[in-house]
């Protein structure tokens, strides 16, 4: 492993010192490599749907998994934004069927 020195505010210093207090990570470095790993995925992310929606786009259409992985996609995400406390929509709160 290789090390990198970055400068923080005080505000975020406190923040990622809470964080490790809380338990939920063991030090301040773990805390910063999960924030980065879970970027790398979201960019990863991002890839794969722009490959999707350029296909909607083109062809008119995506197949049931191509729906199925943005729409989970879609709801990882607004889960990640409005917080954990989110009731479990089924299946059946996203439909392809046009109104």
């Amino acid at each position: 492993m290789t090390n990198i020195q970055i400068s923080l505010p005080e505000s975020m210093k406190v923040f990622v010192e809470e964080q490790v207090a809380k338990g939920d990570y063991s030090s301040a470095s773990e805390y910063l490599q999960e924030l980065i790993f879970q970027d790398q995925q979201c960019k990863g992310q991002e890839g794969k749907r722009t490959q999707l929606i350029t296909k909607l786009q083109t062809q008119g259409q995506l197949n049931d998994e191509e729906f199925e992985l943005i729409a989970d996609k879609l709801a990882d995400e607004f889960a990640l934004c409005v917080g954990s406390n989110l009731p479990v929509l089924s299946d059946y709160a996203v439909t392809r069927s046009p109104l």
